[in-house]
């Protein structure tokens, strides 16, 4: 696995960051592949940049379609060859909150693939806990450990607006669109509820990559000032 400990707060910039989402596993499949990975570009200053999203499943093509935003509709292998050529090219890292982004790819793309995309990958989350705890973030005798992405936003950003929450879950909100696009390959078909699981998930995911180069900021800013 990757080893590195933190990145500088350039190379937090100029990274890729990455969240998949996708269904839990049933009666006892292990890893099931993701349905669909966001990505995030920051901005050479600011907090803001671009996002875009792809469906790896082909029978998702009419979500796609119809998202009404920058969606597209390529397999796991050539969204990631494509991705990794970048990254080796511009030398960036691909930035993601947990191991669980890191298990996905291991699992699910090519061995000649994770062989070359092993060396970008961070887990930013072992450096996130490191500087909460160090802060004392979350209060005095309280710790990281346990706590999701969002708490840790709120606790660095606190006067942020929360992003918005997906209250079925990803993984409910994935068999969802799974029954509808099995039923129609048109975004037209489509009922109003499955057009918004579809921008629900898409918003949700969008938030959850933003939080990651969020707090990849404030952390790559505080160690390089550290050092």
């Amino acid at each position: 696995m990757p080893n590195h400990t933190t990145l500088t707060a350039a190379e937090f910039r100029s990274a890729i960051y990455l969240d998949f989402e996708g269904r839990k596993s049933i009666a006892g499949e292990k890893y099931p592949m993701p349905h669909m990975a966001g990505v995030f570009n920051p901005n050479l200053k600011g907090t803001s940049g671009k996002y875009s999203s792809n469906f790896f499943k082909s029978d998702w093509k009419p979500a796609a379609n119809g998202a009404g935003r920058e969606v597209s509709n390529n397999n796991f292998q050539d969204f990631f060859a494509a991705m990794i050529d970048v990254l080796v090219a511009e030398d960036r890292y691909l930035v993601y909150w947990t191991v669980h982004e890191e298990v996905m790819l291991e699992r699910h793309l090519t061995r000649n693939l994770w062989r070359r995309v092993k060396p970008y990958l961070f887990n930013l989350h072992p450096l996130a806990r490191r500087y909460m705890n160090r802060r004392r973030g979350f209060g005095v005798g309280e710790t990281a450990r346990g706590r999701p992405l969002e708490e840790f936003l709120a606790a660095m950003y606190k006067k942020r607006q929360p992003y918005p929450p997906l209250p079925r879950g990803p993984s409910m909100v994935c068999q969802r669109i799974d029954a509808a696009c099995a039923k129609t390959k048109r975004w037209g078909n489509f009922t109003d509820v499955q057009k918004k699981y579809v921008k629900d998930l898409l918003a949700y995911n969008e938030g959850d990559c933003r939080s990651t180069w969020l707090i990849a900021k404030r952390v790559g800013n505080f160690y390089a000032s550290d050092n």
